[in-house]
């Protein structure tokens, strides 16, 4: 596939921060991390290792350089959280890069020669790629920066990664009256999110929350968050009075001048929305925020408030019940008549590793034709849109029988489908017909392309971006399979063989469908496979295969630990008719209530079917 240079050059970027970031993570030596990343750099960059000077001694200096950058900034989660720099080489001591060389011979002269940004680098996103996402609950969010993690959600959010940057933000946003100004931007990330997500309920939540918290600057975002809600709703009085609450809250707030003109423009009230702009313009110079963004804004509508008003007319929102109703009938049309899958990706096993899926060049260029196609209007800044404003991709899915090769453009489709709004049963069952015939097809195609490049036996893993689309769909099959004979071998692909990282979170389902099906060494082989997983529910289920196992004592044992991490688990587990705690969509507490409520609802029917819970109950009443 041809990219532009820039394109092609921050592709390039981006693969060796990647790389650099695993190599860091997989080693603690410097020199052994060095080694790994030398090794493959030829393969990931090859236009850069082209550019370099003649000679090994060169190219070793300038792979340091771009390491010892990487290593330098990179959070370890083996080191709480913090990097382990590199101390600043000695002019006349050994150089690091292992060459036995005085420092000054060997890699000082080209110490600059790293290309990834100096100060400014940030290689956050890369190391929370090694993280399963059911994790991220529990990231040490008061060790890390909340303007940095908001930086990393809004990226994930332009690589259409919706449901990353919204696991990362909920439980950094959870407390309201523990977050201050730096949570501010990951607040509006997390807004934006939801819009684009269709979760208005979740937003509202977000919002209100945020409305009561003692931070005035947090407080004020949220305030002006909910003005551009009312306003979307057409309850301008509730926005104006909800307006100017906050400028008595905050009157020297600049988004106050965005918020108003905004208003008046959603309104219709262009000319006095042209001359409020003026009034800010001005006043915001004397703020000193002249030459920001926010005073060029203002001077462009007060110049020529027309380009403005298509934006903020809610009015120009149509009904799209129809279309959609003929968009479904076209989809269904095409999927009657689908070509059998067929290989076009290339895998290169290594040493049991699949590698990254390599589209051909064909399935390549129909990808990126489809990544305009599919957003709303061609959005040029790659922003996604509602996918059924505007179904002309239907036509060009006809017209393009190559693109149901795609795990990505298959992906986009399984996506699409749930985010039709269906109040209809009828509708219903057709729109889970189509996922269906989707997600069938997403698993014929991955076993294929397995089987031709010799890959079956070999890991897909996680942190290769390629590889995502087809894992997670292959995940919501699993979902579609809940209590089929089909669900448990399907996950024992996916967690032991494909993800044994398990960055889906997928292991604690394993474990307990084995339960379910009487397989107790099964389900302890995998609780030891990730034996330093704390969470309530692996400790639970752990506890479950012990019994199973016939090893009683091993299980109560195991029960006194489980209790002082979640001890609410065992109350709520064992409880007749417990009461349900009051619930967060998406935040999960740690020993919390709420954990041990999902925990209930999910595996009590194989505690109960399998004799433990009687079990359960008899030793926590003889210990209470």
């Amino acid at each position: 596939m041809n990219l532009p240079p820039d394109q092609r050059e921050y592709a390039e970027t981006d693969g060796l921060l990647r790389i650099a970031v695993r190599c860091a993570l997989d080693a603690t030596d410097f020199k052994v991390g060095l080694n790994s990343y030398r090794k493959l750099l030829p393969e990931m960059a090859p236009r850069l290792v082209a550019q370099m000077p003649a000679g090994e001694e060169a190219q070793r200096a300038i792979a340091f350089a771009m390491f010892r950058e990487v290593w330098n900034r990179v959070p370890r989660p083996d080191n709480d959280w913090r990097p382990r720099p590199l101390p600043k080489p000695e002019r006349n001591g050994h150089c690091p890069c292992g060459s036995g060389r005085k420092y000054k011979h060997c890699c000082e002269p080209l110490a600059g020669a790293s290309p990834f940004g100096g100060e400014g680098l940030s290689v956050l996103s890369y190391v929370l790629e090694r993280v399963p996402m059911s994790q991220y609950r529990n990231l040490p969010f008061n060790k890390l920066s909340p303007e940095e993690l908001g930086h990393v959600a809004a990226q994930w959010l332009e690589q259409d990664r919706h449901q990353e940057a919204v696991a990362l933000l909920e439980p950094l946003l959870a407390n309201a009256d523990q977050l201050d100004a730096r949570h501010e931007y990951a607040f509006d990330v997390l807004c934006d999110a939801y819009l684009e997500l269709d979760h208005p309920i979740k937003r509202m939540r977000l919002v209100q929350s945020l409305m009561q918290a003692p931070d005035r600057a947090l407080k004020s975002a949220a305030m002006h968050r909910r003005c551009s809600m009312l306003a979307d709703e057409g309850e301008y009085p509730a926005a104006w009075k909800l307006f100017k609450e906050a400028q008595r809250a905050d009157p020297d707030n600049p988004s106050l001048a965005h918020l108003e003109v905004i208003l008046l423009i959603s309104q219709g009230e262009v000319g006095q929305a042209q001359e409020r702009a003026r009034f800010w313009a001005v006043r915001l110079r004397k703020f000193g925020c002249d030459g920001e963004r926010i005073v060029e804004l203002m001077e462009e509508i007060a110049r020529d408030p027309s380009a403005f008003v298509e934006t903020f007319n809610p009015a120009g929102f149509a009904d799209t019940e129809e279309p959609v109703a003929q968009a479904l009938a076209q989809l269904i049309g095409l999927l009657e008549v689908l070509a059998a899958p067929a290989c076009h990706y290339r895998l290169q096993p290594h040493e049991g590793n699949a590698g990254p899926l390599q589209a051909d060049a064909d399935l390549a260029a129909i990808e990126a034709d489809w990544r305009v196609v599919f957003r709303a209007e061609g959005d040029p800044d790659g922003d996604a849109g509602d996918p059924w404003a505007d179904i002309a991709w239907l036509d060009w899915l006809a017209d393009h029988p190559l693109a149901w090769q795609s795990f990505a453009i298959l992906e986009d489709l399984v996506m699409s489908i749930g985010e039709v709004p269906c109040d209809d049963d009828e509708l219903g069952r057709q729109l889970d017909a189509l996922e269906a015939a989707l997600l069938d097809r997403a698993l014929a195609l991955l076993r294929l392309n397995l089987g031709e490049n010799g890959a079956d036996a070999c890991k897909l893993e996680w942190g290769w971006m390629e590889n995502r689309p087809a894992l997670r769909l292959l995940g919501q099959r699993i979902d579609l399979a809940e209590g089929t004979a089909e669900e448990l071998p399907l996950l024992e692909w996916l967690v032991l063989t494909l993800n044994p990282n398990d960055n889906q979170g997928l292991r604690e389902r394993l474990v307990h469908v084995y339960a379910g099906n009487g397989r107790a060494a099964d389900a302890l082989a995998v609780c030891g496979r990730y034996p330093d997983d704390a969470l309530g529910a692996m400790l639970y289920a752990r506890i479950l295969a012990l019994y199973l196992a016939g090893r009683r004592g091993d299980a109560v044992a195991a029960l006194a630990k489980a209790r002082k991490r979640s001890p609410r688990i065992v109350k709520t587990l064992t409880a007749a008719k417990p009461r349900m705690p009051a619930l967060r969509p998406g935040v999960m507490t740690v020993g919390g209530e709420d954990e041990a409520w999902y925990y209930r609802q999910s595996w009590r029917g194989v505690w109960e079917s399998t004799g433990a819970l009687d079990w359960l109950r008899q030793v926590t009443r003889v210990r209470s």
